[in-house]
């Protein structure tokens, strides 16, 4: 395999609240869970735990607060090898109701918690030199201490930012936008998300609309139809192997530190997309939204004989 450099996930460690149920709510109705489970989240610990499973070198800056959630989070990543940003505040770590209707569709309630309040200070004990890219999520960007990250960004330009806006793309200010894209990211973002934010007509638009603004390569996923790259050179559409998905919670998440991790390694954009939209199909496969120990296994080892 091609020699990896890190991938820095920056963002949040909150508490998944993962619902199944036969339906969601209308306003005033009451509906029963079929099953309720607890899990580690967050944008950042779900990109960084992908990367970690594929093997490559990874960074997870997200901060851990006070409180019973962050208590909880600090044991679970000790068994996962990971550990967040332990940082001075009184704010506990945010949880986020994950609602998984019959077909695998999430739809989330997000509580957040200290990684709305993100400070520059947070960065210092980063060494920005061990990493080639950094994964940043919309969430934490979206409010005013989410200047903090973009400061960062603008501090270390060697970094390939890989933005995954999320759900919260149409929250983001456009002094913002203009600042992100001003650094040029590749934008990672779903069909949906990519249709509001750009108000195209259909995917190739949005994507040439995103690439425009940016300056840069831009990924969209397409759910079941796969993901495509927008580059420079056209664009590269990879399908995805279908599946019975039990809940779709991270697997953007996991698809955009895939892409990151092996375009950092000199991967090709097709290779880069088949491998992530495998692990990302690994995690639509289990129920929540972190990849289980073990489960990229097989990736990994055809990774490494790239």
């Amino acid at each position: 395999m091609r020699e990896a450099t890190g991938v820095l996930a920056i963002g949040a460690l909150i508490v998944d609240m993962v619902c199944h149920v036969p339906c969601l709510p209308v306003s005033g109705e009451g509906i029963v869970a079929k099953s309720v489970s607890m899990a580690v989240g967050g944008c950042a610990h779900n990109t960084a735990r992908a990367v970690q499973e594929l093997g490559i070198p990874v960074g997870l800056c997200a901060p851990l607060g006070s409180g019973m959630h962050a208590a909880w989070l600090r044991e679970q990543l000790r068994t996962r090898g990971l550990a967040g940003l332990e940082v001075l505040s009184s704010y506990d770590n945010g949880v986020c109701m994950c609602m998984i209707e019959p077909d695998g569709e999430r739809t989330m309630l997000t509580l957040p918690g200290v990684d709305r309040h993100y400070e520059r200070s947070w960065f210092d004990g980063i060494d920005a030199s061990q990493f080639a890219c950094a994964v940043v999520s919309g969430y934490e960007i979206e409010p005013r201490e989410g200047d903090a990250i973009i400061e960062f960004l603008e501090d270390h330009p060697h970094l390939v930012a890989y933005f995954a806006p999320g759900p919260r793309v149409m929250g983001i200010s456009g002094e913002k936008i203009a600042r992100l894209n001003a650094l040029r990211p590749v934008w990672h973002l779903n069909k949906q998300e990519a249709l509001a934010f750009t108000g195209a007509s259909s995917l190739e638009a949005a994507g040439e609309a995103l690439r425009a603004q940016a300056g840069n390569d831009v990924v969209i996923t397409d759910g079941e139809n796969g993901a495509v790259a927008f580059t420079e050179h056209g664009a590269v559409t990879v399908a995805t192997d279908p599946i019975a998905p039990v809940d779709t919670v991270g697997a953007g998440d996991a698809h955009v530190g895939a892409v990151a991790a092996l375009r950092a390694a000199g991967f090709s954009w097709e290779d880069a997309l088949m491998f992530a939209n495998r692990v990302s199909g690994v995690v639509c496969s289990v129920q929540g939204a972190a990849v289980p120990h073990g489960a990229l296994e097989q990736i990994r080892l055809e990774i490494a004989r790239r």
